[in-house]
């Protein structure tokens, strides 16, 4: 139990301050357990955004949701690592493979704490909206999740500078914009790729469905639908 409690002491001092962040991406310490912690914890936050995002369609919807959230993100972060390592080699203070793993899996759960804390307000909308909110109840829920990847983009931003601060070196700001702008455009995508949301009253619900149109243009039509 002690452990535990340091292990959450401990990630809560990395996801507020910088400097114990990047404390913890330098550590020579392999620290395993502080990292299987943060990851876990990380995977059952999404998982109860995801539930309750697919709960506006029902309780299976929901469970499908709750593992289509983790998902989203652990697949962006792979496809997105190598681009951040090479970036980071080029314009960062080169950090090390393992020192990336760290750092990203911090920003990751930053992003996974910021959405958790909408649970309570998505679950509100979600059980007290009808069937004829659906484009508003997916808008809203594209707004939580836009915020929270800015949370984490701004974690990255704070802890890399810390970071290359203790190695005496410093970040481009083309690094940041370059990364930021590659990683929003991955999850987009990927996001919808894997349809964590609420599915569509139109049709039968499917776990997965066949790939058409793109996010923006799907994005547009519910604000077109909601006005």
């Amino acid at each position: 139990m002690k452990k535990f409690a340091d292990y959450i002491t401990a990630w809560w001092n990395a996801l507020t301050s910088p400097a114990y962040a990047s404390y913890v991406v330098l550590e020579k310490d392999k620290n395993v357990g502080f990292i299987k912690f943060t990851i876990i914890s990380s995977i059952i936050l999404y998982a109860a955004y995801g539930f309750v995002m697919g709960l506006f369609r029902g309780f299976v919807p929901g469970l499908v949701s709750a593992v289509k959230m983790p998902l989203l993100y652990v697949l962006t972060l792979c496809v997105c690592f190598p681009v951040f390592y090479i970036l980071n080699s080029l314009y960062g203070p080169c950090l090390g493979f393992l020192h990336c793993v760290r750092l990203l899996i911090i920003a990751v759960s930053a992003n996974a704490v910021a959405i958790s804390c909408y649970v309570p307000f998505s679950l509100f909308f979600t059980l007290t909206t009808s069937k004829a909110g659906y484009p508003f109840i997916i808008l809203m829920h594209v707004g939580v999740l836009g915020i929270a990847g800015l949370t984490s983009l701004v974690v990255i931003i704070l802890t890399f500078r810390s970071t290359a601060a203790a190695m005496c070196g410093r970040v481009r700001p083309l690094f940041m914009v370059t990364w930021g702008a590659i990683y929003g455009f991955v999850g987009t995508q990927m996001s919808w790729v894997l349809r964590p949301m609420i599915g569509t009253w139109t049709a039968p619900y499917a776990a997965f469905r066949p790939v058409g149109g793109s996010f923006i243009e799907r994005v547009w039509d519910l604000i077109r639908q909601l006005f």
